[in-house]
């Protein structure tokens, strides 16, 4: 039996956060414009509670290209990169887990269009510095809010274009896991299908 498609609509909530992170932490989210980040939510199914005590967090940020951007360009939709998440994880993140998802996310996002920085321990160094590794643990009890709180990034640590780009003096990067285990999954074809749903998602909630 195949897989209800799943279904998205738009989280103006997350988007508004976005915006904020981005007016307070400006050299560190430099390369971020609020306008042309989309935060759409599955609304029609969950994570399993078994699925999700493995892998608190579920984020997956998706860049807009080919034949998907031209149609949002054709039809006026001014959105670069759609952040998915799933509405019941969000229900239960506090206010600090929320934030601390969509930073990580943001993070992600490079001056160059379709390319994007690495969740790694070289590109998101300026991350763990000030949320540590375990961040998406104990629901967000175990770190700040970041809209509250006076938090104090090193800006030193963030990624030089070198870093954004991959390469490096001795062509090496050392991984760690910056967020759960399934962000870094590949879509598959299952999803792929799904893209024209959540292009009309996004058309008509803009």
């Amino acid at each position: 039996m195949a897989r209800e498609p799943r279904t998205f609509s738009r989280m103006s909530e997350a988007e508004g956060i976005i915006k904020k992170l981005v007016e307070k932490f400006p050299d560190v989210l430099w390369a971020v414009e609020p306008s042309t980040i989309a935060v759409m939510g599955v609304d029609n199914a969950e994570r399993s509670e078994k699925v999700v005590k493995k892998s608190p967090v579920y984020a997956k940020l998706r860049v807009i290209r080919g034949s998907e951007k031209a149609l949002f360009q054709e039809n006026n939709v001014n959105v670069l990169y759609v952040i998915e998440l799933y509405w019941s994880d969000w229900h239960n993140w506090n206010d600090s887990l929320r934030q601390a998802v969509l930073l990580s996310q943001l993070l992600e996002i490079t001056p160059e269009e379709e390319s994007r920085n690495r969740p790694d321990c070289v590109g998101f160094k300026v991350f763990l510095d000030a949320l540590g590794v375990n961040w998406d643990g104990a629901n967000g009890t175990n770190i700040p809010n970041l809209l509250q709180d006076d938090i104090a990034f090193n800006l030193d640590l963030r990624p030089g274009l070198e870093d954004v780009s991959g390469e490096s003096d001795n062509n090496t990067r050392r991984y760690c896991p910056v967020r759960s285990q399934n962000t870094f999954a590949i879509m598959d074809e299952q999803e792929r299908l799904e893209n024209e749903e959540r292009m009309r998602n996004i058309s008509d909630a803009s």
